[in-house]
């Protein structure tokens, strides 16, 4: 029992001594981080497309809507009649070619595009189709933009994010941050590739380069994997012991 409890407090020094984030932060410079990043769209992705105009009239075939029924009620020749009062701007799927079906354009490549050149192609397509001198304005908004956080963290979950980006380390703060036994140095990131297939990297926050990786920015769908420490396994296993 002595020798069991000895090991297991040298492995919990161990653990304590790599808690800690960016544990050389004396080393960084910030150089490798002077850019600013744009999430890009995605096949899969679901968006709504608004165009804005100080006449409405002259985009209101761009900004479809759809009804949606809320509830029902019976009429007296006993057939139920749905009734709606709800109404929601259409959404377009990005297929798996990266393309949009909108309307009366048609097909239009979104896959790849930032936001601001996704809002710049749509206002040159639907340009012929609104009257000359109409001032109007395109806003592209992502409606599923999802990352999920699991493993030895406080709240593990899938979170819907509501700007155009989100880092590891805003992901793990919604996620309530890792748990004491969450494996610092060999955190897994697993991003969907277009053809179906994912790729998994693996990042270190005690290395404050973290932050100059280039998966520092999440993607949508992407999945954030804290596997347990050593003392977290050994616990477990002498548990079930």
């Amino acid at each position: 029992m002595t020798c069991i409890c000895c090991l297991w407090l040298l492995c919990s020094c161990k653990t304590v001594s790599d808690i800690p984030y960016f544990q050389n932060v004396a080393e960084y410079n910030g150089e490798g981080n002077a850019y600013l990043y744009d999430m890009t769209i995605k096949p899969k992705d679901l968006l709504t497309i608004l165009v804005f105009s100080s006449y409405p009239e002259s985009v209101v075939q761009f900004n479809a809507t759809e009804s949606r029924s809320i509830g029902e009620s019976r009429r007296a020749d006993g057939n139920v009649q749905m009734s709606s009062n709800s109404s929601t701007f259409h959404r377009y799927l990005v297929d798996n070619d990266g393309n949009i079906t909108y309307p009366i354009v048609g097909t239009i490549h979104v896959a790849g595009n930032t936001i601001e050149q996704t809002n710049a192609i749509i206002k040159e397509k639907i340009a012929p189709y609104i009257q000359k001198g109409v001032d109007y304005t395109v806003n592209t908004y992502i409606n599923n933009y999802e990352i999920t956080v699991m493993g030895e963290v406080n709240r593990p979950n899938t979170f819907t994010v509501t700007r155009n980006k989100i880092t590891v380390l805003e992901a793990l703060a919604m996620a309530g941050d890792m748990t004491i036994y969450g494996k610092r140095d060999n955190v897994k990131l697993l991003r969907e590739q277009p053809n179906g297939e994912y790729e998994i990297h693996e990042l270190d926050f005690r290395d404050v380069n973290i932050l100059n990786s280039p998966y520092y920015y999440m993607q949508q769908r992407d999945i954030l994997y804290v596997e347990p420490n050593p003392v977290m396994t050994q616990n477990a296993s002498i548990g079930q012991t």
